[in-house]
């Protein structure tokens, strides 16, 4: 046992605790325990063979630019486009079709695109594209993963993926709000790629907006300017997506629709009793792949209870729950057996606003980090220590299963009041969140843990 991973006196090979936190491990061993996880889950890998931005200059610029998100929408207007010239008003050699890449599709994607579409797309000499983040932050810039009119793969995976984004910070993509997912690892890059491959010159940028999505359609239209004129060509055919699916079974004669595309661990995919139902038949199907999700969610509720991909329930319950799915649950047991775990401390700063909502300010930390049964073990110790038990699950979600040692709980009613309030626990997960204190928590804890008397 290393001598700096707790503080106290060591009787019987055990370190007697004389501080519920004690002295955590240091930083250099936390982070070579979350890159083995997440070495193991496969998102540390050789970085691929990337081309600088600026290489796309070497053509000339395309009148007309594609957003091909690879599911049936942007498929079905390609496909047109390629077997149909009078479909559209340019020649193919003015068209530069462009995939901004999250980091993990589902593979069925993958083989329907490099088996019916990029075949084609050779045979015409169309232009592809395929971008992705190269960093967290937007200052790390974009990859061009290949640049090709002659495409024969998709480079799904680049150097930083939304996967990287979630599991990093110990949290899953959000339903609410903004999806800052599709923003991030798509509508950015994508930006930023069509600056540059336009050159300045107008263009019409051509999306998969679909008969019954006029809303979209209309959002979009909102960032036209004197050089991007958007289009949605199957909205000017009169096409919805069952004439989109009917177009593609017919023209690659497909036994089944287009499969959506989508992250294997996409909420949003979920939030539907058909999307459940279809993300199953996804999962009992692909069940490698659907492995990752499993690890996401897991580690995430964890740190946050309310962080699971379906709301209110767990995507792991939902799994349990349905016919077919024992390969990927074992799949994800043995998984969980084989990655470093460790100790968290979890502490949440809550500050009141105006709206009657509160910000939350976040700090988790790694204290130990181990084999599953060693952390379980050490957590116990760390909550007799402090005098607290150790409680499973969460009554607000009856599918938490999680062991926690609540150090503090938060106060509903300073909140109500208009006075910050916060939360700690310790608990155990698979190291693959990284220790991270968010720069508004220091202040906030502050607040939250100022002491307040009644006169």
């Amino acid at each position: 046992m290393p001598a700096n991973t707790l503080t106290g006196q060591r009787r019987d090979g055990v370190t007697a605790l004389l501080d519920p936190l004690g002295d955590r491990i240091a930083e250099e061993v936390a982070l070579q325990a979350v890159r083995q996880a997440q070495a193991s889950l496969g998102l540390l890998r050789p970085p691929p063979v990337v081309l600088p931005l600026t290489v796309i200059r070497g053509q000339p610029p395309p009148k007309v630019v594609l957003g091909y998100g690879l599911g049936c929408d942007s498929s079905a207007i390609l496909a047109r486009w390629l077997a149909d010239p009078s479909s559209r008003d340019f020649d193919l050699s003015e068209l530069a079709v462009i995939t901004g890449m999250t980091g993990q599709e589902w593979p069925t994607t993958r083989r329907l695109v490099e088996t019916h579409l990029l075949p084609q797309m050779t045979a015409a000499g169309v232009r592809y594209i395929q971008v992705a983040r190269h960093g967290a932050r937007q200052a790390d810039g974009v990859d061009i993963l290949s640049d090709t009119r002659a495409p024969d793969r998709l480079h799904l995976v680049g150097a930083w993926t939304l996967a990287h984004e979630m599991f990093n910070g110990g949290t899953v993509p959000q339903t609410t709000g903004d999806r800052l997912c599709s923003q991030h690892f798509k509508a950015w890059p994508l930006d930023t790629v069509i600056a540059e491959l336009t050159q300045g010159q107008p263009y019409r940028h051509v999306m998969g907006y679909e008969l019954g999505e006029a809303r979209r359609a209309e959002r979009d239209a909102k960032y036209n300017t004197t050089l991007r004129t958007g289009q949605y060509p199957l909205r000017e055919w009169g096409w919805d997506r069952a004439r989109a699916q009917a177009f593609l079974r017919t023209t690659f004669d497909l036994e089944q629709d287009w499969v959506k595309s989508a992250c294997t661990y996409c909420p949003f995919a979920l939030t539907t009793q058909a999307g459940r139902v279809e993300a199953v038949a996804r999962f009992v199907a692909e069940p490698d792949a659907g492995v990752l999700a499993l690890a996401m969610e897991f580690a995430a509720t964890a740190l946050n209870p309310t962080q699971g991909l379906i709301k209110g329930q767990r995507l792991l319950s939902l799994l349990r729950a349905s016919t077919g799915t024992a390969a990927v649950l074992a799949a994800f047991t043995e998984l969980l057996a084989s990655l470093p775990w460790a100790v968290y401390d979890v502490r949440r700063a809550l500050s009141p606003r105006t709206d009657g909502k509160a910000n939350h300010a976040r700090s988790v930390r790694i204290l130990d980090v181990g084999e599953p049964g060693r952390m379980r073990a050490r957590l116990d110790q760390r909550a007799r220590c402090a005098g607290v038990p150790v409680t499973i699950g969460d009554p607000a979600f009856p599918d938490d299963t999680h062991p926690r040692a609540w150090l503090r709980h938060r106060e509903p009613h300073q909140l109500a009041d208009g006075t910050p309030t916060g939360e700690q626990f310790l608990t155990i997960a698979p190291a693959t969140a990284q220790s991270k204190t968010g720069p508004a928590f220091p202040a906030a804890w502050a607040a939250a843990s100022q002491l307040r008397l009644t006169v």
